[in-house]
């Protein structure tokens, strides 16, 4: 018996029901005595649509994690266990509506007829079946597709203070996605209906529905909805991902997911740490941000990449959960309170933000234009910094003043008005230039509203060529060169 090959038995493959009775309900966590071959993210079912997911278990009890309406179950009443795992719907017919955090469509078009349905807690891909990332992700936004570059299957964090524009700048990355053929899911965890309504119309306005799906649990939803919301988004990318397809989440926000399990492990009666959180929150979100990545050919090929976002205090990077994130993530946007409040829009700051993954997937175009605007921003704010505290500047620094006054001048654009990749090329170009800089402040705006519809005109296939060579070849030089130097008249 001993030479007989062992197999590997999934503990969900058996299919059996238990039946428990409810001993006690501490506001959506439920004590259920009974279900003795229980295993944790297995699914009970509580009658009257309501489900819900074992979370832990001692000696004597069962400890389930409900996500109905409490006011339909009651002590005493019976519980069964399914013996199988807690899925949801997926497939490209979510592709255009809005669901909840099970699958459920909630968009008054109907119900929705899915391909299949895929466990919600399952392990992300392993090694063997990854690639390296070395495919650009066009974000749209100037300063990050410059240089805080974006790969397909990178986990880029975007952290700053309420109300500084985060939202904004991973909304800009879903409407760039339009002709790229990416499907794009926005999960919403947390927020406010008013401010899930805004970007569904933005969404809906700039025809981003068409490859977007929106995974919902607002502020009126229930803990347990708003910490599984993400694990059901990222389990609808995932099968679009091995089904060979490019797939980018936003997650809005992660601050929230982790104030949601917060709630849940003090009511399991958990120990808290830091901040009232649990030990394994950094597990929790490291479980869910690993099923980030590039799949190889033989696993499909497709990609993965997570935009999460998160909040800061007063723009404090060390806090318990931004720091977590930090760790898990393979790179950081950081927008500063300091500089909205200047009128920096974006206001990102390029000090603390970095990609570590994305730069080798940036376009070699892009590569070599970016090159040294970073060194030219922070000698530009240390400059400035200075000239606070004395009267005159030496001819060097106002060189350097006024190279990052027209930097900032350029890379700055207004909230669902996404960039092109030839209009950031362009800009980029003319700042390597240096003809902007003895310009003044309404020449350089100017210059920055109209070179694209110029170029357009000018050179109508000058777009899609850059969008296919994406290198500085000679041609290409030449032409922007030439867009560049007619737009203000020059030989």
């Amino acid at each position: 018996m001993s030479s007989l090959p062992r197999m590997a038995l999934s503990p969900f493959k058996i299919k059996f029901t238990e039946t428990g009775v409810i001993k006690d309900i501490k506001k959506m966590i439920v004590r259920i005595t009974g279900l003795p071959s229980c295993l944790n993210g297995q699914l009970v079912d509580f009658g009257a649509d309501n489900k819900g997911i074992i979370m832990g278990y001692d000696q004597e009890d069962v400890l389930a994690l409900l996500l109905g309406d409490e006011t339909k179950i009651r002590l005493g009443q019976s519980v069964t266990g399914t013996s199988e795992p807690f899925s949801i719907p997926v497939g490209e017919s979510l592709v255009g509506r809005m669901v909840d955090a099970l699958g459920n469509a909630c968009d008054s078009r109907g119900e929705i007829v899915a391909e299949a349905s895929r466990p919600v807690f399952s392990a992300s891909a392993p090694i063997i079946h990854r690639a390296p990332v070395d495919r650009n992700l066009f974000t749209g936004t100037k300063i990050v597709d410059a240089m805080v570059p974006v790969g397909k299957g990178q986990r880029q964090l975007i952290l700053g203070d309420r109300m500084t524009g985060k939202t904004s700048i991973a909304v800009d990355a879903i409407l760039s996605q339009a002709g790229r053929d990416v499907v794009c899911i926005y999960c919403c965890i947390g927020k406010a209906l008013v401010a899930l309504e805004k970007v569904a119309t933005v969404l809906a306005e700039k025809h981003a529905l068409s490859y977007t799906i929106v995974v919902a649990a607002t502020d009126s939803a229930t803990a347990g909805e708003q910490y599984i919301v993400p694990y059901s988004a990222a389990t609808i990318g995932e099968y679009l991902m091995r089904k060979g397809k490019d797939v980018l989440i936003v997650f809005d926000d992660l601050t929230k997911h982790a104030w949601a399990y917060r709630q849940i492990s003090l009511l399991l009666e958990r120990s808290p740490g830091r901040e009232a959180y649990p030990g394994d929150i950094f597990y929790i979100q490291t479980q869910l941000m690993e099923r980030a990545g590039q799949l190889n050919k033989a696993s499909g090929g497709g990609s993965m990449t997570f935009l999460g976002i998160a909040d800061t205090l007063q723009g404090d990077l060390t806090g318990y959960i931004p720091s977590n994130l930090i760790s898990i993530c393979d790179g950081l946007v950081s927008l500063s309170s300091s500089q909205f409040g200047e009128g920096m829009r974006p206001a990102i700051d390029f000090s603390l933000s970095l990609s570590i993954v994305g730069g080798r997937a940036q376009p070699p175009l892009l590569r070599e234009l970016s090159s040294g605007l970073r060194r030219t921003y922070l000698e530009y704010t240390e400059v400035a910094r200075l000239s606070k505290l004395q009267s005159g500047l030496s001819k060097e620094a106002e060189g350097v003043m006024k190279r990052g006054q027209t930097l900032v001048t350029m890379v700055q654009q207004a909230q669902q008005q996404p960039a092109t990749l030839v209009e950031v090329v362009l800009l980029l170009y003319a700042l390597r230039m240096r003809i902007l800089e003895d310009k003044d402040v309404a020449e350089q705006i100017r210059f920055r509203a109209g070179i694209t519809a110029f170029a357009q005109g000018l050179d109508p296939a000058l777009g899609q060529d850059v969008e296919v060579i994406q290198k500085m070849t000679p041609d290409v030089e030449r032409r922007l060169a030439g867009v560049v130097k007619a737009f203000f008249g020059m030989a």
